[in-house]
């Protein structure tokens, strides 16, 4: 079996194949939250969207507030309604659906009134010689309804809970399967309904609901065409007045998911497995031409207005209208929302959303998912950013352009959220893992250069009678040093933790130069003579010229200068009498500074041929009086503040010819 670490990809293409997997489950099965978003969605491109024009058949006679102003409040009298249809049909409109149900007998009919009258004060009213337009005005209302193509509304009641007789008129639509099996089982069933007076609904021979229901963020996109009641399919208002209209049944359409289309006049009305209709707005409030009533009943109104249309009679007036809100309007009256429904069906382009859009918006989120997943685990991201922009760009204008010139929805927002959601969760994955490769390389180069100085100082350590505990003594004096400064105002701009960390490591170099001083000097018993001395002086130089050497080959570098500036710096003195180059204070570069300090404290507990070791009482001693002359003061302070933690390094990593016993007071 081979290593997994041969496959570093493999779990971004897994995590990327699940993300797109998950993308195709959620097209599937949507939560409810991405059906939000997919509405919005929706309705900004049905928004942007050129409007369709509408077919200039359909009209809207509006019981508005002039209307109301003129001849009083609703409801009118009956008579005055059969009036008003009597003129609408007189001037030569195709259809009329009235968007109102007369569900109680009128009141102002005398005949009723009379009974009334009688019943509760016990007083007759002579009715003899009244024309009968006022006693009987249901009557009245019957008599114009059967004479002319009307049709009524009335309303399905989801709620009730017994029937109610009522005089309805059914969808006379033939069924077409491709089965053989007739489904409709999906449509909306409604156990009670508000319906006309029977003699009205007999009368006027073609009804159909007006009900429309929004989705569940209140907007009303979709607009039932058929209802079942008591097992029976019945039209809405549209429908049927678009059949009065033309003398034409429409043929539903049936698959084995259930209702998918009717046929009406040779075109196809896609409607869902619900019965719904996904309405095509034309435009905002008053998009259809509107003829008040009253100027039709005073004989002001154009008849040409009318004419040949299918007109709805609805009202626009305050406190009477049924305000939905639509994708494109956030009050719109229902009768205009009926007669856009009408228009759609006029002009056969309603939205559609058929299968072969929910196939393809699969393809669109399993294809390019898993494409792009493939991409970036084995290109770059800038590789994947270009794959996965245009792709995003062209699903998104696609979908646009198909709902704005076909008509058809194809939803966008999975193919787009799942392309991101992949782009960005694997562009950081490959980050993530990236950053721990360099974090890893990075951590085995310290290793590898701690070894190699650790190295090169053990190498120079050889030559000297220094061991190799004055190495890891000097890097930790240097490192808790260090951090003892990080806080002074004059420091802190320059020892950061990662500055601190480079010093620690690069402490074991200060004496690397030692490797070129002969051996006659630097293993001489005794003390130097002047010349001697000088010759021991230049280890600096030495050492910064490797150093150098180093810097020549491999560039500028912030590790090799400031190697540099502790193997050449560390003899300096704060008051300028140091060596090789005479600096004295701030000139002095800080990692020389502090290893002067490391250094001092060393070499003072440590014996040598020509000197004893220091007790740690006596090394302070000594360097405190060199405060400002060799050190600087605030790294010497510093120093005698944490010179308990110099003795117990010096006692951690004693070795001979060192005073470890000297923390005790001696």
């Amino acid at each position: 079996m081979r290593h997994p670490s041969r496959y570093p990809n493999l779990p971004l293409l897994v995590i990327g194949l699940l993300l797109t997997l998950l993308g195709v489950v959620i097209c599937l099965w949507p939560p409810p939250l991405a059906n939000f978003l997919e509405e919005k969605v929706y309705d900004s491109f049905l928004r942007s969207a050129p409007h369709r024009p509408i077919s200039g058949s359909v009209a809207v006679v509006d019981l508005d507030e002039a209307s109301l102003d003129s001849l009083g409040q609703w409801p009118w009298p009956r008579h005055r309604v059969a009036r008003l249809l009597g003129k609408i049909g007189e001037s030569g409109a195709a259809a009329v659906g009235l968007d109102m149900v007369f569900a109680e007998p009128d009141r102002t009919s005398l005949t009723l009134l009379s009974g009334e009258i009688r019943r509760e004060l016990g007083v007759g009213i002579v009715l003899a010689g009244l024309p009968p337009e006022v006693l009987d005005t249901d009557r009245v209302l019957a008599e114009t309804l059967a004479g002319g193509p009307f049709v009524l509304g009335y309303q399905f009641d989801f709620d009730a809970r017994q029937r109610k007789t009522c005089v309805l008129h059914p969808l006379r639509a033939p069924m077409h399967t491709r089965d053989g099996t007739v489904n409709t089982m999906g449509v909306f069933d409604a156990p009670g309904v508000v319906c006309n007076l029977p003699v009205l609904s007999k009368a006027a021979g073609s009804s159909g609901f007006f009900n429309v229901t929004p989705d569940p963020d209140g907007v009303l996109r979709r607009v039932p065409m058929v209802i079942r009641h008591g097992g029976i399919l019945y039209p809405s208002l549209a429908l049927a007045l678009y059949q009065r209209a033309r003398g034409v049944d429409p043929i539903l359409e049936t698959g084995p998911e259930g209702v998918e289309a009717l046929r009406l006049d040779g075109k196809s009305i896609p409607i869902d497995r619900s019965g719904n209709l996904l309405v095509n707005y034309r435009g905002g409030h008053h998009t259809f031409p509107h003829v008040s009533a009253s100027a039709i009943l005073d004989g002001t109104a154009d008849p040409a207005q009318l004419a040949g249309k299918m007109v709805l009679l609805g009202t626009t007036a305050a406190g009477l209208k049924e305000i939905r809100t639509t994708p494109l309007e956030a009050a719109q009256p229902g009768v205009e929302i009926h007669a856009t429904v009408l228009d759609n069906l006029l002009a056969g382009d309603p939205i559609a959303a058929p299968p072969w859009a929910q196939v393809l918006r699969i393809v669109l989120v399993l294809v390019p998912g898993i494409l792009l997943t493939v991409l970036l685990c084995r290109a770059r991201a800038i590789w994947g950013l270009a794959a996965a922009l245009p792709s995003v760009a062209g699903i998104w204008l696609g979908s646009w352009w198909l709902l704005a010139h076909r008509q058809v929805y194809l939803p966008p927002l999975m193919p787009v959220a799942t392309l991101l959601l992949v782009f960005t969760l694997l562009t950081s994955l490959r980050y993530l893992q990236s950053d721990r490769l360099v974090r890893e390389r990075t951590r085995k180069l310290a290793l590898t250069q701690d070894a190699i100085i650790q190295s090169l100082a053990a190498l120079a350590e050889t030559r000297h009678h220094e061991t190799g505990g004055h190495i890891q003594r000097t890097r930790h004096y240097m490192r808790v040093l260090a951090r003892r400064l990080q806080t002074h105002p004059r420091f802190l701009h320059y020892l950061d933790d990662a500055t601190v960390d480079l010093l620690f490591r690069l402490a074991p170099l200060h004496d690397i130069g030692k490797v070129g001083v002969p051996d006659q000097i630097l293993l001489k018993p005794g003390r130097l003579m002047p010349e001697e001395y000088e010759e021991m002086k230049r280890h600096t130089i030495y050492g910064s010229e490797t150093i150098r050497m180093a810097k020549s080959f491999l560039g500028e570098d912030s590790f090799l200068r400031m190697a540099d500036e502790v193997a050449l710096n560390h003899h300096e003195r704060w008051d300028g009498g140091g060596y090789p180059l005479g600096l004295r204070e701030d000139e002095i570069p800080i990692p020389g500074r502090l290893m002067a300090v490391a250094d001092a404290y060393d070499a003072a507990i440590s014996s040598r041929k020509y000197k004893s070791a220091l007790s740690h009482e006596e090394a302070v001693r000594g360097m405190t009086e060199k405060r400002g002359t060799y050190f600087d003061p605030d790294v010497l302070d510093a120093f005698l503040e944490i010179q308990d933690e110099f003795r117990q390094i010096a006692v951690r990593f004693a070795g001979a010819g060192v005073a470890p016993g000297s923390h005790g007071g001696n």
